[in-house]
């Protein structure tokens, strides 16, 4: 068990944003978003507020 990783966050998730470099972009929208339209990668997070995902995830980043 990872103890400092949000359960919020999904090991799909997880392993996008470990793989991530400089110049990469990831985006976090509703569902309203047309995704599919941006690229073949498409992480859904079902039943989470953005703003919950973001405050999980914004602690993992060195800034």
């Amino acid at each position: 068990m990872l103890k400092t990783i949000s359960p919020l966050i999904s090991p799909e998730l997880l392993k996008v944003l470990a793989e991530m470099g400089h110049g990469d972009e990831i985006i976090f929208s509703d569902a309203h978003f047309p995704a599919h339209s941006m690229g073949p990668q498409v992480i859904r997070a079902d039943g989470l507020l953005v703003s919950d995902l973001l405050q999980a995830i914004i602690p993992l980043f060195e800034l």
